[in-house]
């Protein structure tokens, strides 16, 4: 059972957005017997403990395939848990198996020790015995393996065979220290039977001075030069060439971390639950060769979340493209000292708004960010449509709930935030959702002079 509620958890309930997820809870209220508290309080991990309780032989793993299949953009979902569901059952089974080989005796019986040592005798003898033919015809005896290839005569490199072997390498050239040692320590007889201490090797040839020749044995070797240190300039030469990432990097689960990034953009804090008045705030941050979009639960961490701050975040989640950092999380200011080289064209990817005839090639489901500008407002049935447009085509955001409040007429500019890619009938949409943000700016209209 704890297997099933492994994937029911981290395989199911963590892939629903809130919108589905409360259509879940409608939909199992009387099966798990939810109160309206309850199915208005209750989170993921409240609900999944109550179908461990009520569906004990696989966690309500087959009610949560069963509900999935019943709502459209979960029919995949269904799918996956299907195929995990699968998994469990065939490792039970390969399990068993295993089990069931281990009780049966086996039949191999081991020879005795002397039949062994009988054994190893026999064919060492037959090692010793075997001849092999040369080139010429004659017979030599192997008196073992010939891994190792003969070490040539002094003057060639040619066997006895007549096969050539590559020469030895003369052995590594001490450093310079040793060296000096050596020289200092080693002294040679000149003709007059003198002796005099060398100041380099003897191989080593000297420049000739004039017509004379080597005099003293003497001369100044130039120092090496350390390697040139590589400029900024030629770095960010080299992180533009890089390929910047055109999506943000998505991570699933716990993640232990720590990650070290830089805050590149951040909202301002909001109440997104008005009953229970809890706030977040959303925050884009970024490596020098990917970024992230952020959800804060914990708004006492927004001193730490401003422009060109670089952070160190561990045990965050990675849920629905976003990292989430909760209580949890530990957020700590990384050493002031420390550069984090982040590409212009990096930033402009993870601030840009996309094309709006690019959206209609994304998946459902997927969460964007983005500016554009309003051209028609439609207000029913306690939701708001509005409509948008850019130099590529139109599309409708539809709000509801507490992002109603917000003002905006046409000529303004939306900011949205978390707005999840839907379709209503044939129409494409921006939806809100629990945790959206909205800001609304006001564009100046320039006025033309006749």
């Amino acid at each position: 059972m704890s297997e099933y509620k492994t994937i029911v958890l981290l395989k199911g309930m963590k892939f629903i957005d809130d919108n589905h997820f409360r259509t879940i809870k409608s939909l199992l209220r009387k099966k798990l017997n939810l109160t309206k508290e309850m199915q208005e309080d209750y989170d993921r991990f409240q609900i999944a403990d109550l179908m461990e309780d009520k569906f004990p032989n696989d966690a309500g793993l087959d009610t949560l395939i069963e509900v999935c299949q019943s709502i459209e953009e979960l029919k995949g979902l269904a799918k996956n848990l299907k195929t995990e569901k699968a998994k469990v059952k065939s490792q039970k089974k390969e399990k068993n198996k295993t089990a069931g080989k281990q009780d049966e005796p086996s039949s191999s019986k081991s020879l005795p020790t002397g039949v062994e040592s009988n054994k190893n005798k026999a064919s060492s003898k037959k090692k010793r015995k075997t001849p092999t033919k040369t080139e010429g015809g004659n017979k030599k005896k192997l008196t073992q393996e010939t891994t190792q290839l003969p070490e040539p005569s002094q003057g060639s490199t040619q066997t006895d065979q007549g096969c050539l072997q590559t020469p030895q390498k003369p052995p590594p050239t001490p450093s310079s220290s040793s060296t000096n040692k050596r020289k200092q320590k080693t002294p040679i007889k000149t003709e007059g039977g003198k002796k005099r201490k060398l100041t380099q090797e003897p191989t080593q040839p000297l420049a000739p001075s004039g017509s004379n020749t080597q005099k003293d044995d003497r001369c100044l070797q130039t120092p090496l030069k350390p390697p040139p240190t590589p400029s900024i300039h030629s770095s960010n030469k080299k992180l533009g060439r890089r390929n910047i990432p055109k999506e943000p990097s998505k991570e699933q689960g716990h993640q232990h971390g720590p990650k070290e990034v830089m805050v590149l953009k951040v909202t301002e804090p909001f109440t997104y639950d008005l009953i229970d008045n809890k706030m977040m705030f959303h925050a884009t941050v970024a490596t020098e060769t990917e970024f992230f979009r952020v959800k804060v639960f914990n708004t006492a961490l927004k001193d730490k979340f401003f422009p060109k701050n670089i952070i160190a975040i561990s045990d965050y989640f990675g849920t629905n493209g976003f990292l989430e950092i909760h209580s949890t999380t530990s957020v700590s200011d990384v050493n002031v000292n420390q550069m984090m080289v982040i590409s212009n064209a990096l930033k402009q990817r993870a601030s840009a708004t996309p094309k709006i005839k690019d959206l209609f090639s994304l998946p459902k489901g997927t969460y964007m960010n983005g500016e554009f500008v309003v051209i028609k407002k439609t207000e029913r049935n306690n939701f708001i449509y509005y409509g948008i447009e850019d130099d590529t085509g139109k599309m409708e955001v539809v709000v509801y709930g507490r992002l109603t409040s917000v003002r905006c007429e046409p000529g303004n500019k939306l900011r949205l935030v978390c707005f999840e890619l839907s379709s209503s009938e044939d129409t494409w949409q921006l939806k809100s959702v629990r945790h959206s943000y909205m800001q609304v700016i006001n564009v100046r209209r320039k006025v033309c002079q006749h």
